[in-house]
């Protein structure tokens, strides 16, 4: 995808309007309406095993070469092969979390309750009662997991959703606190799925701080909590024994697993922070270093990179989480206050309608830049954020 050409000026000029507070939460009410007014429904980069072909492709192979010539065919391939617009309650979920953090205003409490109950509905029944899936099946080069499975990213997005609109009632974080320590703690660590065995940072982390967060709740009995908190320090302890002597953290343990991107990275460092807040640990020299490397590794001037060291890749996932980590390292003063606007200025008119709203160059968005979980919601949740931190 070709990004705009900008004079230094009009980059300039672009940073200082996002240096204002009221600006960035207008551009977030821009967007939250875009994607709003579709119901929240759109593409997804994992959806192609949703398609007509989804059944036939048996084998690891077969299903991975199908998603990935879905996700990046230049031309769109869901219409021919029958991909309807999915509406994921991850992307609802984060989406409230969004909202919840400007709740103030009474449009935005509105929306974050009306999304927050959108996504306690999809909370799961039976024999995974109180965790959240993805609404698809996915096959990654490491597991594959059906979509009447839970996950533990799709999980923590959802209930911290829910948990920050206040739509969680007490019987429902029950069932997911029971949930997390039956089917997503496997004596060490926090799972990706109940089936895998395998160690990766940032869903372990992710299940760290819910569990962590249920726990001072006060929504649990006092014998769930403890057995939260308990299980906590032993999984956080795993993944910080997994940092690297530079700072990073590799995506997961494994040989084919030994990657540094920059919104998983982005998702170790929030979710370590939270949940030494929530339990007061002390992880301050980790997280130091997580920090220098991501920031130093993880960006070109304000323009973001997706893996460690490489170039530019656009992606709206990455670029709206280097926007969201930006405005967090800028809060905890790591950066100058203008670094998280100028990253913003960077991106923004990659997503789709912004450019007209900005003044921007408005083109023609590739499909998976339409994406609610992907795209919209994380960028929303972005804004949210510095508009916060700006403030």
């Amino acid at each position: 995808m070709q990004t705009s050409t900008r004079t230094p000026g009009a980059a300039t000029a672009r940073t200082r309007e996002f240096l204002d507070a009221d600006a960035v939460l207008a551009l977030a009410d821009w967007v939250f309406r875009w994607a709003d007014t579709r119901g929240w429904a759109g593409p997804d980069p994992y959806d192609g095993l949703t398609s007509l072909f989804g059944r036939l492709a048996v084998h690891p192979v077969l299903r991975q070469t199908l998603l990935q010539t879905v996700k990046r065919s230049p031309v769109d391939l869901r219409p021919v092969l029958g991909i309807r617009p999915l509406r994921t309650a991850a992307a609802t979920g984060t989406a409230a979390t969004a909202c919840a953090r400007v709740a103030d205003s009474p449009l935005w409490h509105e929306r974050a309750q009306r999304l927050g109950r959108l996504t306690a509905a999809e909370q799961m029944t039976g024999n995974y009662a109180g965790l959240w899936r993805y609404e698809f099946d996915v096959q990654t080069r490491w597991a594959y997991y059906p979509a009447s499975v839970p996950n533990l990213v799709a999980t923590t997005f959802c209930a911290d959703g829910c948990l920050d609109s206040g739509t969680l009632g007490a019987e429902a974080a029950g069932s997911l606190g029971r949930a997390l320590l039956e089917h997503l703690y496997n004596g060490a660590f926090f799972t990706y799925t109940p089936t895998s065995e395998v160690l990766v940072h940032n869903a372990n982390l992710m299940g760290a701080s819910l569990a962590a967060r249920l726990a001072v709740s006060g929504l649990l009995p006092d014998g769930l909590c403890r057995s939260l908190r308990t299980v906590v320090g032993t999984a956080v302890e795993l993944s910080l024994d997994g940092q690297r002597p530079d700072g990073s953290w590799p995506y997961g343990r494994g040989s084919r697993l030994g990657w540094v991107d920059g919104f998983h990275t982005g998702y170790v460092l929030l979710r370590l922070e939270q949940v030494a807040s929530l339990l007061d640990l002390d992880v301050r020299e980790s997280l130091e270093r997580g920090t220098h490397y991501y920031l130093t590794h993880m960006f070109d001037g304000p323009v973001p990179r997706y893996f460690a060291g490489g170039r530019s890749r656009p992606d709206p996932n990455n670029d709206a989480t280097a926007v969201r980590m930006a405005a967090w390292a800028s809060e905890h003063g790591f950066v100058p206050a203008d670094f998280a606007s100028a990253v913003l200025a960077a991106v923004v008119d990659r997503y789709p309608g912004t450019g007209a709203r900005t003044g921007g160059t408005s083109r023609r968005t590739p499909v998976l830049w339409a994406s609610p979980r992907w795209s919209t919601a994380p960028l929303v949740d972005a804004l949210t954020a510095l508009h916060s931190a700006l403030r």
